[in-house]
């Protein structure tokens, strides 16, 4: 029986299209560096190179390990705000280890993807290129002080970094998982038999999937805008940005502050809500000079200076100022010794009568002094009392005046009608 050779052509056609397909479906090497989607772990396999190329003992594996393929899985609604993650790297100082890193960190980065928990951030070569000299640092970092800048710099949310090698008889992997919003690292750690022991690998697998289930948060997508383009955002000490701003932060409550050169500062306390959109418009004031105008001091000495006035129009001014008070004191003043010394004199002159005996009780010479000095008494009283009175009555009607004049002959007219007044030397 003969075949024809259409048959024989399209059968072998179909068998070289089939066979790669089912020999990876039977297990044939199956490689998670080139398909980082698959579910199952890689069986155990032999020795191998590592992901750059290096030699097995290379020591350090960061290569984008995805084959190109999509990672994310299934992200669903609100997936842009889902936090963003990177595998860094893995470190392998064994060579064993070196031989399998490749799919050590395929599987790993593929399982931390498909908890649909997290979107995926830069690649471990990305990640090399944007650290530069940072990179090795980054890769044995332990403690949230040397995670913080490269975290920073990758704008990612959870950062992952392990390490594969031969502890005590037994082949351990520990894996350090930063979470920015915290500003902490936690550990795992898990052991095998040996590094191309499958079980040992999904163990790894499911262990950081759980990890980054517990840490992951969903973003708040924050939008700010403002009426001065150079205006600063700031979040806590975080720079967001400058003018208008859009900027994916952890949910929780947070300090909004909005400033710029001669503008009074924004400040607003927000509570961010997970896949939610919180929008600000910030409208900044001047920080000018006050309305024109004298200031609060010299107002206020204007007001005092403007009582004084007030006072001395309808007062007359501060009465120790006017010479009437004192020409007042001066004629009270002689009043009183014209008074003592016409006391005296009469004294004097009573005891000038003569006695039962016809005896004068004075002489001459101090009779003739008592009349004097009663004389005396009498012209300092009198000139003393209209001294006083008349400065007394020019106190009470006449005002005082700032300056008065030397010689004024005017004429005031008063509802009543018209007087002459003349004025000279000034007032008392």
């Amino acid at each position: 029986m003969r075949i024809p050779v259409v048959y024989v052509a399209g059968l072998l056609a179909l068998a070289l299209a089939g066979g790669p397909a089912r020999a990876q479906e039977g297990g044939l090497g199956l490689d998670l560096s080139g398909d980082a989607n698959t579910q199952q772990p890689p069986p155990d396999s032999g020795e191998g190179t590592s992901s750059e190329g290096t030699p097995p003992d290379s020591g350090n594996v960061g290569m984008d390990l995805s084959g190109g393929l999509d990672l994310s899985g299934s992200m669903g609604p609100g997936a842009d705000l889902m936090p963003r993650f990177v595998f860094l790297g893995l470190e392998t100082p064994d060579k064993a280890g070196a031989a399998v890193a490749k799919r050590w960190m395929g599987w790993l980065q593929s399982q931390a993807l498909r908890t649909g928990q997290v979107a995926a951030g830069p690649d471990a070569a990305e990640a090399r290129q944007q650290l530069e000299g940072e990179y090795e640092t980054a890769l044995r970092c332990g403690d949230g002080d040397c995670f913080r800048a490269p975290a920073d710099t990758l704008d990612a949310d959870l950062v992952t970094t392990g390490r594969l090698a031969l502890e005590d008889g037994r082949w351990t992997l520990r894996l350090w998982t930063y979470d920015r919003d915290r500003g902490v690292v936690e550990t795992d750690e898990v052991s095998g038999r040996k590094p191309a022991d499958s079980n040992f690998i999904r163990q790894a697998g499911a262990l950081l999937a759980k990890r980054v289930t517990e840490l992951a948060r969903p973003r708040a997508l924050l939008k700010v805008s403002s009426n001065v383009s150079a205006a600063v955002v700031r979040v806590g000490e975080r720079m967001l940005g400058v003018g208008t701003v859009e900027a994916k932060l952890p949910p929780g409550e947070v300090q909004l502050i909005v400033e710029a050169d001669e503008y009074t500062p924004f400040t607003r306390t927000l509570t961010l809500t997970p896949g939610k959109t919180e929008e600000v418009q910030v409208r900044l004031e001047l920080n000018g000079p006050a309305p024109e105008g004298p200031p609060a001091d010299a107002v206020a000495t204007r007001k005092k200076k403007s009582g004084k006035s007030s006072s001395s129009a309808s007062g007359g001014g501060s009465l120790f100022s006017r010479p009437a008070l004192y020409t007042a004191v001066v004629g009270l003043a002689a009043v009183g010794v014209g008074a003592a010394l016409g006391s005296s004199s009469k004294g004097v002159i009573s005891r000038a009568q003569r006695d039962a005996n016809g005896v004068v009780g004075v002489t001459r010479a101090e009779y003739q002094a008592a009349q004097q000095q009663g004389s005396l008494a009498t012209a300092l009283m009198a000139g003393g009392g209209a001294l006083a009175g008349g400065s007394l009555l020019w106190l009470v009607i006449v005002p005082a005046r700032a300056e008065p004049p030397s010689s004024s002959l005017g004429t005031v007219t008063d509802k009543g009608g018209t007087s002459l007044h003349l004025v000279v030397g000034g007032s008392f």
